[in-house]
């Protein structure tokens, strides 16, 4: 997903994003299903779906579908840990907590920095082409990105690498994870020195790749996640205490 600075409209503010729970076009059931839960965990990662009870009904009715698609996606976003069941039936979008953050990001740590190695050692010429490309095309592009296309820019970076380590099961291991990765990540996408940083260590990441240097390659994942994980957790601790008081 790239998006250029010609979206913008001739003010230079970037494009409006309208919300992950417009109605849906008609389609088939498989298809809807999947869509339909795509659509509630990009919702829940941009806070569009608030804490507490899922109203299945509402959302049925702002996506424009029957409760049928919406019960059958819950259980994935339960597994991924967005949601969870209530005592007395239904369910809720779970609380995100500091610990859900460090926890996700010490399997991140896990999964990426043995994954960027194999990346340098053995990724063909092409991926590692690839993510230098992701760095450049985005890097260029992304002041006029909303909250979707910046998760979007971050993903394609990260699941490059993974796909470059020649191991398909850790692209399919980080999955279950990556919606809580997301939901941490938004109240941090708008504050430029933190995304103009995590870019740069993107772009050192990708250097390091070039020169399949496999150590200088790990050391720099290991850097990015280090302080994008101590980021996250003083954001969230301050949203907390925000809400608290």
């Amino acid at each position: 997903m790239v998006t250029t600075t010609d979206d913008a409209d001739p003010a230079g503010n970037p494009p409006s994003r309208g919300s992950a729970l417009e109605q849906l076009p008609p389609r088939d059931t498989t298809t809807l299903v999947r869509t339909v839960r795509d659509r509630l965990r990009l919702a829940i990662a941009l806070a569009e779906i608030p804490e507490g009870k899922l109203n299945q009904v509402q959302v049925a009715r702002q996506l424009g579908v029957s409760r049928m698609p919406i019960r059958a996606a819950i259980p994935d976003l339960v597994a991924e840990g967005l949601l969870e069941s209530l005592p007395g039936g239904g369910v809720a979008v779970r609380p995100l907590t500091e610990t859900d953050v460090r926890q996700v990001y010490d399997v991140r740590l896990a999964l990426e920095s043995r994954a960027v190695r194999n990346a340098a050692e053995h990724g063909s010429d092409w991926d590692l082409r690839r993510i230098q490309r992701i760095v450049d095309t985005h890097g260029e592009a992304f002041a006029s990105y909303d909250a979707e296309k910046l998760l979007a820019a971050d993903r394609e970076f990260h699941m490059a690498i993974l796909s470059a380590s020649q191991n398909e099961h850790y692209q399919r291991a980080i999955v279950p994870v990556w919606s809580i990765v997301e939901r941490a990540m938004v109240s941090v996408l708008h504050t430029t020195t933190v995304f103009d940083s995590a870019w740069q260590e993107h772009a050192e990441i990708a250097d390091a790749l070039q020169a399949r240097d496999a150590d200088a390659a790990e050391a720099a994942v290991r850097q990015h996640l280090g302080n994008a994980a101590e980021k996250l957790v003083t954001s969230l601790a301050a949203t907390i205490e925000g809400v608290e008081s």
